[in-house]
């Protein structure tokens, strides 16, 4: 059986690949690696999503800052995974530039509107601390931390629009978990979209 990981693993893949070409076009002497951004007063900047602020690359000679985006969508492995009783789609996409969309299976209470927002912005926090990175994990030279995260209401939908940085595809899978769990207590999930173009707020 396939998992959500093993599924999005190429997304993942590729976005690796395309900063490892990046970073040898710099080159090792001078690439800086997923840096913060740091104002004056060398405090951490802030994302407009609220996450610190993080850039993909840098030159260290220059300063220059770098953020790689695929010119293509890349092809998951899987185009559908269940996770107990909530079905995951599976749609082309770039991990750097990810959407998440969950839908209800009936008119959601606010408040489980409201639940199931703090639910994906939570992980998303983890998720930027490195929480899903193991020792030794693929990575290697990167920090396996997500970047960015804004969570929206889309008519009915609760929407993540995920720059998932180098954090590693397992994040999926314990994500997964939850969403599935959600629904014991709360409204539950009919779907959950992943990847498929970006739609803008209505």
């Amino acid at each position: 059986m396939t998992t959500l990981a093993q599924a999005l693993l190429p997304l993942h893949r590729g976005y690796l690949r395309r900063l490892d070409e990046m970073a040898a076009r710099i080159g090792d002497e001078a690439v800086l690696r997923e840096p913060t951004a740091r104002d004056e007063a060398q405090r951490l900047v802030r994302h407009e999503s609220g996450f610190v602020l993080r850039f993909d690359l840098a030159d260290s000679r220059s300063g220059e800052t770098f953020e790689v985006h695929g010119a293509r969508p890349d092809e998951p492995a899987g185009r559908e995974v269940c996770v107990g009783a909530v079905p995951f789609r599976l749609e082309p996409g770039n991990w750097e530039e990810l959407t998440l969309r969950c839908a209800f299976a009936g008119q959601p209470a606010d408040e489980d509107v409201a639940a199931l927002a703090e639910l994906l912005h939570g992980w998303a926090v983890l998720a930027a601390h490195g929480g899903f990175t193991a020792r030794g994990e693929e990575a290697g030279r990167w920090t396996g931390r997500l970047h960015s995260a804004a969570v929206r209401l889309d008519g009915v939908e609760v929407v993540a629009a995920l720059d998932l940085g180098t954090c590693p595809p397992a994040a999926f899978d314990v994500l997964g978990d939850a969403l599935a769990a959600f629904g014991g207590d709360r409204t539950p999930l009919a779907r959950v979209v992943i990847g498929g173009t970006r739609r803008e707020d209505s």
